[in-house]
């Protein structure tokens, strides 16, 4: 068995080994000394090298080559003005800018009507609304990827295909960013919107 100091310095030296135009002995060296740096947002946990990065063209980008705690690789693409950085698994930085502005353009358009959501959210968490959520539904709505495989995962719930609504309706408590997955169910059942509305600030996601 590895000990985590092993585990981290494998994480490291397969980051390493992602930098362009740097040697192999470079690459030793930059595993036991590089820019790395751990976060965890979104329920993704990773590191990131700040010495290998991309920018967009228009300079409002920057992707980060980056790695989670189970070794997978990924860009970490920040966008000036968003609290939330996206996780995009494409191998192409630009691919990456490509996708994060997809997902900002889709949460932009389901936030217009984000009162509508909070209040079918909350129909389905008291059973005035039943229907199930999949978890194709959550693969469909602006959340990256590896945000949802992390999050369900930590709920023990990481091979499921489905949910009941109520459940969903909950879980939007403990994170407000389920509400676009709802949205997705509630386009894919071809439910109306409610006739009522409930602004709570604690259920409205940032960035």
């Amino acid at each position: 068995m590895f000990s985590q100091k092993q585990k981290q310095a494998k994480l490291f030296q397969t980051l390493a080994n992602e930098r362009q135009m740097t040697s192999l002995m470079e690459k030793e060296v930059v595993a036991g000394i590089g820019d790395f740096v751990y976060d965890r947002a979104n329920w993704v946990s990773l590191y990131y090298d700040t010495g290998r990065r991309a920018h967009s063209d228009d300079g409002t980008q920057v992707a980060y080559r980056a790695i989670t705690t189970d070794g997978q690789l990924l860009w970490y693409v920040k966008t000036d003005g968003k609290a939330h950085m996206y996780h995009s698994l494409a191998t192409c930085p630009f691919e990456a800018f490509e996708e994060a502005n997809a997902a900002i353009a889709k949460r932009r358009s389901v936030k217009s009507g984000w009162a509508d959501v909070q209040a079918h959210a909350w129909r389905l968490a008291t059973f005035r609304e039943r229907h199930d959520v999949l978890i194709k539904d959550a693969y469909a709505s602006p959340l990256c990827p590896l945000g949802i495989q992390s999050f369900l995962r930590s709920l023990g719930i990481g091979k499921a295909k489905r949910i009941p609504g109520f459940l969903a309706g909950w879980l939007m408590l403990i994170d407000p960013q389920l509400g676009f997955v709802i949205h997705e169910a509630r386009l894919r059942h071809g439910i109306a919107a409610p006739l009522w509305t409930s602004i709570d600030a604690s259920l409205t996601p940032t960035g």
